[in-house]
C-alpha cells in the first residue's frame, strides 16, 4: 500500500509540475527578445551652381553622373484589420477607436485612423504592439470639438516592415 502512494506522489507531482509550462511558457529562454534595429536613409540633395568658378587652368566640364539609390523592395503582406469599438463620447468629449490585426504578433507597426465627415478629412497616428494571438493598436483618442457634427466613416490603417491593411469603414455619429 505504501508504495502504491508513492508511486501516484510521484505521479500526480510529475503531473503538477509539467503544468507549469502553461503558466511560463518561455520556459528555457536566456534571454529578452529585442526590437529589430531600424536604418533610415536620407538622400541629400546637391545644389550646382549655373556660373563656373574661375580657374587659372582650362578643365573640360564634368557632368555629375546621377545616381540611382535603390531600396530594397519589401513586400508587405496583406493583413486583415478590425475594428473593435468607434464611438463618440460626449461625456469625454473623445472620438475613441479600438481596433486590431488578428493572426499576427509583431510591434513596431503603426495605425493611422482615418475619420471622413461632413468633407472633413482628419487622420491620426498611433503605435501598435503584439498580444498573444493579434497585433493591437493603442487605442485612438481624436477630440470632438475639431469633427464636424453628424455622420462620418472611419477607417484604419495598420503597416508595419512586413504587413499592411486597411479596416472595413466603420460609421460613426458626432454629437
Amino acid at each position: 500500500m505504501r508504495k502504491l502512494f508513492v508511486g501516484v506522489s510521484l505521479i500526480f507531482a510529475s503531473l503538477v509540475l509539467s503544468g507549469c509550462g502553461v503558466f511560463y511558457p518561455n520556459w528555457g529562454a536566456t534571454a529578452l527578445p529585442e526590437e529589430p534595429a531600424v536604418t533610415i536613409e536620407t538622400n541629400q540633395e546637391t545644389v550646382t551652381s549655373a556660373e563656373p568658378e574661375a580657374s587659372e587652368e582650362p578643365t573640360a566640364s564634368a557632368t555629375p553622373e546621377e545616381t540611382e539609390t535603390s531600396e530594397p523592395d519589401i513586400n508587405q503582406l496583406p493583413v486583415d484589420v478590425v475594428i473593435l469599438i468607434a464611438e463618440a463620447y460626449s461625456d469625454t468629449g473623445m472620438l475613441e477607436v479600438v481596433a486590431q490585426v488578428p493572426g499576427i504578433t509583431e510591434s513596431g507597426g503603426t495605425c493611422t485612423m482615418r475619420f471622413i465627415g461632413s468633407d472633413v478629412e482628419k487622420t491620426v497616428k498611433v503605435s501598435a504592439q503584439s498580444a498573444s494571438d493579434y497585433t493591437q493598436c493603442f487605442p485612438i483618442e481624436f477630440p470632438l470639438s475639431e469633427l464636424p457634427s453628424g455622420s462620418g466613416i472611419v477607417t484604419v490603417k495598420y503597416e508595419s516592415e512586413f504587413h499592411l491593411g486597411t479596416s472595413a469603414a466603420s460609421s460613426v455619429v458626432i454629437p
